[in-house]
Formats: C-alpha cells, structure tokens, sequence
C-alpha cells in the first residue's frame, strides 16, 4: 500500500518527509474534478469519430476455421490436462489460427479506418462472424502459454470489432454472434484468473496477469455492452492503481529479474483500461489522486536506467537493450495527454507506425 509519506514523482524524484500525506501534483492539462457515475449504454473510443465509407476494394480472403478444440480439451466443462505431445502438437495449429485471425482482424479494421473501405469494414465482420459461429477459441486452454495467447487475440479482436461496428454494415445477427462470443471468452478468462489464489504476499490476481484479463475484459464489455463485466474491470483497475507504492511500482509484480518488464505490461493494461474508462465519463487518471502517474514514470525511466528494478527486487532486470515496441506503444495514447519529454523520446525510438497501442496488437510476449 502506498505510504503516508509519497513521493512525487512525475515532475521529480523529491522526497516529502514528516508529511502526513502529500497529494500529487498532476501533469500539465490533467482534470481532476470528480466525474459522475456513468449510466446507459457503453461507449468505446472511436464513436463520435466516423469514417466517411468509399468503395476502395480490399483483399480480405477466406476465413480461417478455429475450432474450439484446439489446443483446448473439455469434459463437463471441466479442464483436462494433455500429454506433452498432444499439448505441442495442438498448440502450434491453434496459436497459428489465432495470430491469423488477429492479424487479419486488426489489419482490416485499420484499413478501414485510414481509407473508409466498406470491402474492410466487412471484411472484419465476415472474419470475426466466422470464428463467432463455431465459438473458437472458446473453450478451456491446455496450457498457461495457450490461456495467454487466447487473452491477446481476445483484446486485439475486441478493438477490431469496436472501430468498424457503428458502420453499419454488419448484419445485426453478426453482431449479436460477434457480441455473445466475444462476452462469453472475456467472461471465461474473468473466471480463471479469479480461480487462482492469493497468497499472504503474492497475487497473480492484481498483477500483469490479471490486469491483462481486465483490458480484455473491458474492451469486450464494451463491444457488447455489458456493464457488469466493464465494472469488474474498473474494479481490478482502481485495485490495482492503489497498490502502487512509494517508489511507483506494483507490489505483486515487483518480484525478480523480470519485475521492470511486468510493471511495463500492468501499465499498457491500466492505460487502454483508463482510456476505456474516460470514453464513459469516468475519472480514471484522476483516480487515487493520479496514482497511475507514479507506475507509468517508474517503468518510463526503468527502461532508460532499470537500477530502481534491480535495487527493489536485488536482481539485474533481463529487458532488451533496445526499445521495443511493445515496451512503449501504450505511451503514444499516455503522452497525447500528458506530455511527457522522457516517453516522447522513447517513442521516437521506435516510430510512430510502430507507436499506436490501438493499432500494434498484440503489444507484449508469451511469458
């Protein structure tokens, strides 16, 4: 928990002593005042944003099969181990078929976006309709690697689906496919990571697991409206955010050679999660006197010196030497808020195709 005595961090690293507590100062343009509680239907990031439809073509092809049985075994709805072989031999065809649909989604739906093509937009309905009718990927995943692969393409297929779904051209019996599948997963994967338990001084829970499962779980609320789910997300966000401790890191990912890597995918979580919240009128970068500010300067500057990582966990962080663009594409989203000189040039770094959260997923790696 974080400290009577905090440390402000986002402006600089200067210590308050013999404070009984300290707020924290927000970025410049940051809005504080408190928001009402939303109501009615959700609403995502590209409404209000619509794309003038032309008839420039688009190659879509074939839509790949995704069963539900692959590279997931069920027995009363029940999980099933595999043999190691089964397991290899299953996965890689399933992994396959999810990092296609992903790819062809998330393609799709951004040609959409930049050129207005109806042959796009449909293309995302007609590929996503598809996995929906035989409700792939929906079944039980035979191994962690597998359950994390699921959670990617599910977060990457929800934004697909929400940048072309006010067109207008998808069927409304799509839609409702779409909708139901795209819930029931997100609600499946809520319910596993909820299956795991916490320890005394560890919780996978409110780490960069679970806070993967709730940016999922609230992309997918909100393409098929369903406000328990999104609150459950904005639950595990508000949890989490005020966890961050004094020196602007997740307790439960602060563990080991990895911890400046964890906290960097916890904070791409809480930033698409935050953005989702503010599209439905709630404070999110506000809340907790702007906690998240601490987690995004601590991980920002870790990966220009990770010694606080390596100082709070007593082990060398084994990061890249070079910045990637998973490690920053949440940050383009972050900075066009609140400016910041240190993420700006670490989003130069990689380029600005390769610096969209929206357009670059999935973001991270199989751990």
């Amino acid at each position: 928990m974080r400290q009577p005595c905090r440390i402000l961090l986002l402006a600089a690293a200067v210590c308050l002593a013999g404070c009984e507590r300290t707020e924290l100062a927000p970025p410049p343009g940051a809005a504080y005042a408190p928001q009402p509680v939303p109501q009615g239907d959700l609403h995502s990031l590209w409404e209000g944003t619509q794309v003038a439809l032309t008839d420039r073509p688009y190659a879509c092809g074939p839509a790949r099969f995704i069963s539900p049985d692959i590279s997931v075994a069920t027995t009363n709805s029940q999980r099933v181990p595999l043999s190691p072989a089964t397991r290899q031999a299953v996965y890689a065809e399933s992994d396959a078929a999810l990092r296609d649909l992903t790819a062809r989604s998330v393609a799709a739906a951004n040609h959409f976006r930049s050129t207005g093509s109806r042959a796009a937009a449909g293309c995302v309905f007609a590929l996503l309709a598809t996995a929906a009718r035989t409700h792939g990927m929906a079944g039980y995943m035979s191994s962690d690697a597998a359950f994390q692969e699921q959670n990617r393409a599910l977060r990457s297929i929800s934004i697909a689906y929400l940048k072309v779904r006010d067109t207008g051209i998808g069927r409304a019996y799509d839609e409702g496919l779409i909708d139901a599948w795209l819930d029931d997963i997100a609600r499946q994967e809520r319910d596993h990571i909820l299956a795991e338990s916490c320890g005394k001084t560890f919780c996978g829970q409110r780490g960069h697991l679970g806070l993967a499962v709730a940016s999922a779980a609230a992309a997918a609320a909100v393409a098929s409206n369903d406000r328990e789910l999104y609150d459950w997300a904005i639950v595990q966000y508000k949890t989490a955010v005020k966890s961050i401790d004094e020196r602007g890191m997740l307790p439960d990912d602060t563990r080991g050679p990895n911890a400046l890597r964890f906290n960097l995918i916890a904070a791409a979580a809480l930033v698409q999660i935050a953005e989702f919240g503010e599209a439905n009128n709630e404070g999110m970068y506000a809340f907790d006197n702007g906690g998240i500010h601490l987690l995004i300067h601590a991980v920002s500057r870790g990966l220009i010196d990770p010694a606080p990582f390596a100082s709070a966990t007593g082990m060398q962080q084994t990061m890249s030497r070079r910045i990637e663009p998973w490690q920053v594409s949440w940050a383009a989203v972050y900075d066009r808020r609140f400016p910041d000189p240190v993420l700006n040039g670490l989003l130069a770094q990689v380029g600005a195709r390769n610096a969209d959260m929206w357009s670059g997923e999935p973001w991270g790696m199989t751990e």
